[in-house]
């Protein structure tokens, strides 16, 4: 193999798992300061409780990559990294396992929660605006938390009833849940991106084309497409090369699959840019935090009142909240 010539020994794991702590890092510093734009006024905070939610699934999405590569480094410095080592022993001897769990299935969930409301707006437009607020935002985030806590505990169980022997202590999903689940968790991560993104671009074509669609709706939309097409490039492909390496009898380089996963890492630090080219409110509220707020700028019209107004015109394809 390749990259097993270019760096012998342990210098694979080493490399990927000082990438991994890189990642982390990038990871943490866009969707903290999206966590704060988001959390910097009322009217923010009840708007973009999806938003908010995914910018937090991200970051422990990053501390994933940096509890897991930091482990991994301390396990080669110390010698204790080649050691044969059982899922259920990964599962409850190290944190970065549930970490690498719930980093891939909350984002996921809430890209969808994302999507359903989306669906809403564009399908059920007076009820939406209408009746549509931040508790429904809130009822529905609770129960994406809860899926993702009931999967991560099937994954406990799944390791504790028919433990997997690993030839070492990397403690990757699979290695800490068995190929089974982990084949599953991975292929339902990458399908929901699959299907958040084609039911995103379904709506986009439909509503692109409305007269009722103003350049501000026009722009929110295309961010969310943008956003899913990444997710899509960036996790469901890496996902499946994740499942083939462990199906497929030549197994690929570690390296390799460490620089697949790191492409899972890296889409979670596009929301930033995305939010701010695309979003107007959010760079408004970006240079207002920043102190660079123009004399006489307007202030940003609150979501309900955005609605009252809004409800006065026949629309069939408006997307007023997301």
């Amino acid at each position: 193999m390749l990259f097993q010539k270019m760096f012998p020994g342990d210098g694979e794991i080493l490399l990927r798992s000082r990438l991994y702590v890189m990642c982390g890092i990038f990871v943490l510093i866009p969707n903290t300061i999206c966590l704060v734009v988001f959390n910097s006024s009322k009217d923010f905070r009840q708007r973009f409780v999806f938003f908010t939610l995914l910018s937090v699934s991200d970051m422990i999405n990053g501390i994933s990559f940096i509890m897991s590569g930091s482990g991994r480094l301390n396990l080669i410095l110390h010698d204790q990294y080649h050691f044969k080592t059982s899922s259920y022993e990964c599962m409850t001897g190290y944190l970065w396992p549930v970490f690498l769990l719930f980093g891939g299935q909350l984002p996921a969930t809430f890209h969808c929660l994302l999507t359903v409301e989306r669906v809403l707006a564009v399908n059920r437009v007076s009820w939406y605006r209408s009746r549509w607020t931040w508790r429904h935002r809130l009822y529905l985030s609770s129960l994406g938390i809860f899926i993702c806590v009931f999967l991560s505990f099937i994954a406990l169980i799944v390791s504790f009833a028919s433990p997997s022997l690993n030839d070492n202590r990397i403690c990757a999903v699979m290695d800490s849940t068995g190929i089974v689940y982990g084949t599953i968790h991975y292929c339902w991560i990458a399908l929901s991106y699959m299907i958040a993104f084609g039911v995103t671009l379904n709506l986009f074509l439909r509503s692109h084309g409305s007269k009722f669609l103003n350049h501000t709706e026009k722009r929110k939309q295309m961010a969310i497409l943008i956003l899913s097409g990444i997710n899509v490039l960036m996790v469901s492909v890496p996902n499946f090369v994740l499942v083939a390496d462990q199906w497929d009898t030549d197994e690929f380089d570690v390296l390799l699959v460490g620089v697949a996963y790191l492409l899972y890492g890296f889409q979670s630090c596009f929301n930033l840019p995305i939010f701010y080219f695309f979003r107007l409110e959010f760079r408004r509220r970006c240079h207002e935090l920043c102190r660079f707020r123009r004399t006489g700028s307007n202030t940003i019209v609150s979501n309900d009142m955005s609605r009252q107004k809004l409800s006065r015109v026949n629309a069939s394809f408006v997307n007023t909240a997301i």
